[in-house]
């Protein structure tokens, strides 16, 4: 009895395994989503995949869209930057207004304050801008969190200004070198958490810090609350300048009304533009600029007419100064609280940022590639 009951259990353990492969074979064959995920095996429609790695976000991948002309890296369910293949332009215009801490009225930066005055002219009349006027003398340095495919760093970089980049995931670093022509050569490459990075940065180091840590639907609460914004203002020149990206909606005063807020504790001027304002209730892309100086930018025609007015980048930055969010009534307004490490309810408050994000990405690319990337 003893042996036939061994027997019988024996024969038992097999039972999961093929419930399982069962269960996996039916799915398989039966729903065509996973099938066609599983047959494709990489390239399947337009998109061609050219690089795909597992990493600590998630699954980071490059693939080209070949009927759109365009590369782009995705991480987790988000499409963190690309470029047109045909120009070299990012597919997301709101990364070149970090362009603009050098665009800035009264600093040695500012292109405008490159010109020359010239003898036997009219007085007041000054040397047009040429795009010698555009590079800095090499002392500036920047600070870069979170990379993407690097459009800011590159745009910094070719100014002759020296970038630090921090980035948490080596395999976002890996693919912008491989396959979106990040400069190899920048100052420095710090593969490590964006928040620990500036809690243990030396004091006043850097001219600007380019702030773009959105992924996924959200951003990294830890580094969006008071004690962050302190160390990044710690960590910068006394007129120093912050550019902080953040994806949010204009209309939603709560959200927008503490992260500003949580920016003029530290800093006595703050300005916000939009890359969208059409629509007031949608989520859309928005650059926070924020330093001890007053922010008045000096984007001139000649100035455009340089970068080139009819590139992305020229209609960007010279359309950005009508897409300002007025947040000054949240930065003066003390009865709002400031987010701080202890509290920090931006993760319940991107809950409907989220979800706009899921559908946005989902209207971006069509379906074949979420489902087979």
């Amino acid at each position: 009895l003893v042996q036939l009951r061994e027997r019988q259990l024996r024969k038992l353990r097999f039972v999961p395994t093929v419930a399982f492969v069962f269960c996996a074979l039916t799915t398989l064959l039966t729903d065509s989503a996973c099938s066609s995920g599983l047959v494709a095996r990489g390239n399947v429609d337009e998109f061609k995949m050219v690089y795909r790695n597992e990493s600590v976000t998630g699954w980071v991948s490059v693939t080209d869209d070949t009927k759109r002309n365009l590369r782009m890296m995705r991480s987790g369910h988000s499409l963190i930057g690309g470029r047109w293949t045909s120009t070299g332009d990012s597919i997301f215009g709101v990364f070149y207004y970090a362009d603009a801490v050098r665009m800035i009225k009264g600093r040695e930066s500012n292109p405008a304050s490159n010109r020359r005055m010239v003898e036997d002219q009219p007085e007041g009349w000054t040397q047009p801008l040429t795009r010698r006027s555009m590079r800095g003398s090499g002392s500036e340095r920047a600070l870069q969190i979170g990379l993407g495919v690097g459009v800011s760093a590159r745009s910094l970089h070719s100014m002759n200004v020296r970038v630090d980049v921090v980035e948490i995931d080596a395999a976002v670093y890996e693919a912008a070198i491989e396959h979106f022509k990040l400069p190899k050569r920048l100052n420095a490459v710090y593969l490590t958490d964006g928040r620990q990075f500036i809690d243990e940065a030396a004091s006043s180091t850097y001219d600007y810090i380019v702030h773009d840590v959105f992924t996924g639907g959200s951003v990294p609460a830890s580094l969006f609350s008071q004690s962050a914004v302190q160390q990044l203002q710690r960590i910068l020149k006394h007129d120093g300048v912050l550019a902080m990206n953040y994806v949010g909606i204009p209309n939603d005063k709560r959200t927008m009304g503490h992260v500003a807020r949580t920016i003029g504790t530290s800093f006595a001027y703050v300005r916000c533009f939009a890359e969208i304002l059409e629509d007031r209730d949608t989520m859309t892309n928005m650059m926070f600029f924020a330093s001890a100086k007053p922010l008045e930018f000096d984007i001139s025609d000649d100035l455009l007419h340089i970068i080139g007015k009819h590139t992305i980048r020229g209609r960007v930055l010279g359309g950005m100064l009508s897409n300002e969010v007025d947040v000054s009534g949240f930065v003066e307004n003390t009865d709002l609280s400031p987010i701080t490490d202890s509290w920090n309810p931006l993760p319940q408050w991107q809950v409907s940022t989220a979800i706009q994000h899921w559908h946005a990405m989902r209207g971006m690319v069509s379906t074949s590639y979420w489902l087979n990337y």
